[in-house]
């Protein structure tokens, strides 16, 4: 969305609330079902000691920064942001393959404590960011060679670096990118 596009418009009309209403009842549904997969009758679906509760706890995170990045961040400054951010996740995905922990045959984590943390992740992120910053130049033509090697490369590199940590379940991903 390009500022400017609103005005004159109130923010409830400037919000697509289906899609966060959409998205809400899949997340409440997502945690019953991390909620049940993992019941125990004597621990509290509340209980940091549960998946539950610490799934909550991610949720609330979640929800947390997705309100900052919807409400408060300008639009334009992801614009800023898609080289260096892109950047440092390349460089966290190798680096995880060196200091990562190995979870059920894949080093794709990073330990931080108490917290797991998975660069893969945040490279969707990353790459879906790159990608529509490079995509949206006013010059971009997928027709051109030089956009289409480039816009190749910009999914491919993150890509063929989480098949070497053996997290093929994360590089799928990238295939519905392509």
């Amino acid at each position: 969305m390009i500022q400017g596009d609103n005005k004159g418009r109130g923010f409830v009309k400037t919000v697509d609330w289906s899609l966060i209403i959409t998205y809400m009842i899949l997340v409440f549904v997502g945690w019953l079902n991390v909620y049940s997969s993992s019941y125990d009758p004597d621990v509290s679906i509340l209980s940091w000691a549960s998946r539950s509760g610490k799934q909550l706890v991610w949720i609330l995170t979640g929800l947390g920064i997705g309100s900052l990045i919807l409400f408060v961040i300008p639009p334009r400054i992801y614009e800023g942001l898609a080289i260096p951010v892109y950047l440092l996740t390349l460089g966290a995905l190798v680096a995880v393959i060196f200091l990562g922990t190995e979870v059920n045959g894949s080093k794709s984590w990073f330990q931080l404590g108490p917290v797991s943390f998975q660069p893969a992740e945040i490279s969707k992120i990353s790459t879906s960011l790159m990608l529509s910053a490079f995509m949206s130049r006013y010059s971009y033509r997928m027709k051109n060679t030089k956009d289409f090697l480039l816009t190749v490369l910009i999914l491919v590199v993150p890509m063929l670096i989480i098949l070497l940590e053996n997290e093929t379940g994360s590089m799928l991903v990238y295939v519905g990118f392509i």
